[in-house]
């Protein structure tokens, strides 16, 4: 896999200035790394000149070697460990696994010697080192898993929500019913997310959750950093972290549903009423969108109809979102979260089996016919699912048989 979807993404501040990190690891050993640079190909040429004359010879020595350098960081207070465990695998002899969010997963040594600086100031150790790919065969086209990127840009959306949020949602003024109105507001947002995500109510701790949000909603919203993470919480938690097996599917409805959340005009007008409205409304569909896409990469679709419906819920839904987004960042964010969610769907449809029409012959058992198809019985139980026959050892062709083909 190009991508492991498991990578963390950190910001650190280096002399004054935000340095954005992404996760790598060699040799299982993790690391996180500021920017990486791909140098090769080409030929490596030794140019030698002839004594006593104006020319020289090229002599070819092979097709230039790729390398790949990094600018590293190692965090925390355990920084020097890392570091150590990092340079105890660069040392070792023999090749290992670079697993890289962007070149992709291969074999590697360690290229000369790894350069790094401490800083006494800040729990970092910084560097840098340059990798050299096992073979030519491991020298490959950057490549990133869609599935990935998409949870990437999911994660990036939220995040961008979170602070819009928080810069606009106000409680305090001189009037009491900018309080009360937010009190109200945040109550349907969480009331909403509840309603929506059928696939969890059955959980008596995410009803609990709910509840302890909901009874003490007065205080939480004082402080909208932890609202927003409460509730992004309550959107986003998995069936699986609460114990439930639920197809990912429905998750993904209950997200698309989530999507379409508004609130009703306010009679009375006030700008941070209004604000406030506005940004609940923002905070709510955005982190359903960013579930939507989450979930999106999870799904397994059984036909190419069922995946395009989907494709057509989702496009419908982010065309909406998008139509009714003022703030220019949060646009950008939803657009290229909108692309990348769409675009591995549309890559995954060619690898979604499709029904066809099997000719059957004039009285044929079930039996005959699925092994005709696929030279086995392993999809017996499967066809006749599909099909609804009533007596799989005599089906007749006005019956028709659908069997699935993934040519």
């Amino acid at each position: 896999m190009a991508y492991i979807d498991s990578l963390q993404k950190v910001s650190i501040q280096v002399n004054g200035s935000t340095v954005e990190c992404v996760a790598a690891s060699y040799k299982g050993v993790p690391f996180f790394f500021e920017d990486a640079s791909y140098s090769g190909g080409g030929r490596n040429v030794q140019t030698n000149s002839i004594p006593f004359s104006d020319n020289h010879v090229n002599e070819d020595t092979g097709k230039g070697v790729a390398k790949y350098s990094f600018n590293i960081y190692f965090l925390g207070e355990d920084a020097e460990s890392k570091k150590n465990a990092f340079l105890k695998a660069c040392n070792e002899a023999g090749p290992g696994e670079l697993v890289h969010p962007y070149f992709g997963v291969f074999n590697a040594r360690c290229e000369g010697g790894v350069n790094l600086s401490y800083n006494n100031l800040q729990e970092y150790i910084s560097g840098s080192v340059t990798f050299v790919p096992e073979n030519d065969f491991e020298i490959r086209n950057v490549e990133v898993s869609l599935s990935g990127k998409t949870r990437q840009k999911a994660g990036e959306l939220r995040k961008v929500s979170a602070a819009k949020f928080q810069d606009s949602f106000k409680t305090s003024g001189k009037k009491k019913s900018i309080l009360d109105n937010a009190v109200e507001i945040s109550r349907k947002a969480v009331d909403a997310a509840y309603s929506c995500r059928k696939v969890v109510q059955r959980a008596a701790e995410y009803v609990r959750m709910v509840g302890r949000i909901k009874s003490n909603i007065q205080a939480i919203i004082l402080a909208p950093g932890d609202f927003v993470a409460r509730f992004q919480n309550l959107v986003t938690m998995s069936a699986e972290i609460l114990g439930i097996d639920a197809d990912k599917k429905d998750s993904l409805k209950n997200a698309l549903d989530l999507m379409s959340f508004s609130l009703p005009f306010v009679d009375e007008f006030h700008p941070q009423i209004a604000a406030n409205k506005m940004a609940m409304v923002s905070l709510v569909r955005m982190t359903a969108a960013s579930s939507v896409a989450e979930n999106l990469v999870e799904c397994e679709f059984s036909s190419v109809d069922e995946a395009e419906q989907v494709q057509d819920d989702v496009y419908d839904a982010f065309e909406k979102t998008l139509s009714e987004t003022d703030d220019p960042e949060l646009y950008v964010v939803v657009q290229e979260l909108e692309a990348s969610a769409l675009k591995y769907l549309r890559d995954g449809l060619s690898n979604i089996p499709y029904e066809v029409d099997v000719d059957i012959p004039a009285t044929n058992n079930l039996l005959s016919v699925v092994y005709g198809v696929y030279g086995s019985l392993d999809l017996v139980e499967s066809v006749f699912e599909r099909n609804g026959y009533r007596d799989p050892l005599m089906i007749k062709p006005s019956d028709g048989c659908l069997v699935l083909c993934n040519d």
